[in-house]
């Protein structure tokens, strides 16, 4: 079902609650779910992660917004649970992390695709050419590790090959800072998929930052810190596209419309 942003009256905030029961649904079946409803789940977390952490970001520096930014982030809060939770228990850290991966791949590749921007375009290629070579050391990991092939995960939708080898990605701070869109004349589109690579970064560097620590094998924790490395600066790279010359209200509208489009 479509939704116009422009349109659509939605829901109001105070009719947006759910039970404990609405929260927890059943979780996908790993061995059964097509691959890209795991990555729908892993990039909408992505985005709701990503409006809940500039909500507490926005009204640390707006005593005015604190009301309106709390009454919001608690259904976000919600809504985000409502998504992370469809993940399988039985789905190991290491093959969430393909996933996280195919999400890199496959979202950055789209967003290029359909990117009205060149320059930003550019940039996004730029960045996919380092996913690619996450997904295929991680990939060489799962099957050091578990023995398991991750075609299995990505069932042939994302190419496994070597991208850009992450010992050159490795760059000095001011390097990965790009130009940013004019909030003037820049494309709602092109807004949008600022705001929606820089969430699904934001949280596959949290998510490497969080279980890099879980694997006892030396290699994975080198490997888990050298990709969360980058992953920050793939998050320095993909903010410094947004214009800082937005307002906090300009932003947290975006975060808001971003959800929706996603």
């Amino acid at each position: 079902m479509a939704i116009s942003l422009l349109t659509d009256k939605g829901t109001p905030i105070d009719q947006q609650k759910f039970t404990w029961k609405d929260l927890v649904q059943k979780p996908i079946s790993k061995m059964n779910v097509d691959a890209f409803t795991r990555v729908r789940i892993i990039l909408m977390n992505g985005i709701e992660s990503e409006a809940v952490r500039f909500g507490h970001s926005c009204a640390r520096m707006n005593k005015a917004l604190q009301a309106p930014l709390a009454k919001v982030r608690r259904t976000e809060q919600h809504q985000q649970t409502m998504v992370n939770w469809l993940l399988p228990a039985d789905e190991s850290p290491l093959e969430t992390t393909i996933g996280y991966e195919q999400v890199a791949v496959e979202v950055t590749a789209s967003l290029a695709r359909v990117e009205p921007d060149p320059y930003i375009a550019q940039v996004l290629r730029y960045g996919l050419l380092e996913d690619f070579d996450h997904l295929y050391r991680y990939s060489a990991l799962l099957d050091r590790l578990q023995g398991v092939d991750a075609n299995t995960i990505t069932q042939g939708y994302t190419d496994i090959v070597p991208g850009r080898p992450t010992v050159e990605e490795h760059r000095d701070p001011m390097d990965d800072l790009r130009e940013y869109y004019d909030k003037r004349s820049a494309q709602p589109l092109t807004k949008l998929h600022a705001y929606t690579i820089m969430a699904g970064e934001h949280q596959t560097h949290d998510y490497y930052m969080h279980y890099g620590p879980w694997f006892a094998d030396p290699l994975a924790r080198q490997l888990y810190a050298e990709i969360a490395s980058i992953e920050e600066q793939h998050v320095t790279q993909y903010e410094s596209m947004i214009d800082p010359t937005e307002s906090w209200i300009e932003k947290w509208l975006l975060h808001e419309a971003n959800e929706v489009y996603n």
